[in-house]
C-alpha cells in the first residue's frame, strides 16, 4: 500500500545535525511515517525490508530550518524534526545496508500547521506523532542518497511507514503516545490498519514485551528481500 501526507510532503534542503547526530544527516520530510515506502503490516514484512528493528526515544525537536519564513512565504506547514536515542537493536537483518544507528540519530516527523500565525500540532488518527520524552518500535531501512536533482538528499534513516512506529512507553508494546495522546494498550486506537483488514504486528503484540516482537520476528517467514 502506499498513503502519503501530501500537506507534509515539503521539499527540504538536507542539512548536518548539530547536538550529537554530526554523522547523521537530516532526511527529506517524507521519512518517519509520514508516507509508506514498504509494506509494513506484518512480522514478515518488516523482515524483508527493515534493515534494523530498535527502541528509540525522541530526546530534542526543532523546526526545520527553511530559506524564507512560512508565515511570510503563504506557506501552511512547518516541517519538524526530532531527534532520538537508540535505546536497544531488536532485530537486524542478517546483511543490513547499514549497521544500526548509535546514540543519537534524526528523522522528520509530523510539524505544524500555520492558524493566524500560531503553529497547531499536526496528528493523524491512529499512529504515533513521535513527541519528545517517548520511546517507540521502529522499524527501520538505510535510505540510499539522491546526489542528482535541484536538491541533493543525503543517505539517511527511514521508518517503512505508518505501521512501522509503535509506542513503547515503560517497556509494553502499544503503550505511550498516539496521535499526540499518551493511551495504554487497551485504550491503543488502531493503527493505520492492514489493506485486508487484519491487525497489523503492533495490534497484535499490544500489551506484550519484546520478548513477544523478537519472537515474531524471529519466526516471520520473510519474502523476497525488497531493497532500495
Amino acid at each position: 500500500m502506499t498513503r502519503s501526507v501530501t500537506a507534509l510532503a515539503l521539499a527540504l534542503t538536507a542539512t548536518l545535525l548539530t547536538a550529537g547526530c554530526a554523522d547523521e544527516a537530516t532526511p527529506p520530510a517524507d521519512a518517519a511515517g509520514l508516507s509508506e515506502r514498504y509494506p509494513d503490516d506484518t512480522a514478515a514484512d518488516w523482515v524483508a525490508s527493515a534493515d534494523h528493528v530498535v527502541v528509540a526515544t525522541v530526546v530534542a525537536e526543532r523546526e526545520v530550518p527553511q530559506d524564507e519564513d512560512p508565515a511570510e512565504s503563504g506557506e501552511t506547514t512547518v516541517p519538524r524534526e526530532v531527534s532520538l536515542h537508540l535505546d536497544e537493536v531488536v532485530w537486524s537483518a542478517e546483511e543490513p545496508a547499514r549497521g544500526a544507528p548509535e546514540g543519537r540519530f534524526p528523522l522528520v516527523a509530523r510539524g505544524w500547521t500555520l492558524d493566524e500565525g500560531e503553529k497547531v500540532p499536526v496528528v493523524a488518527e491512529g499512529t504515533p506523532r513521535l513527541e519528545v520524552g517517548h520511546s517507540y518500535v521502529l522499524a527501520l531501512f538505510w535510505e540510499p542518497a539522491v546526489p542528482d536533482g535541484p536538491e541533493p538528499v543525503p543517505a539517511h534513516w527511514n521508518t517503512l511507514g505508518l505501521d512501522s512506529v509503535v509506542p513503547f512507553d515503560g517497556g509494553v508494546i502499544g503503550a505511550g503516545e498516539v496521535a499526540g495522546t499518551v493511551v495504554s494498550p487497551s485504550a491503543a486506537p488502531g493503527g493505520v490498519g492492514s489493506d485486508d483488514g487484519a491487525a497489523t504486528l503492533g495490534e497484535e503484540l499490544a500489551g506484550q514485551n519484546l520478548d513477544a516482537l523478537r519472537t515474531a520476528l524471529d519466526e516471520a517467514a520473510p519474502g523476497v528481500r525488497e531493497d532500495g
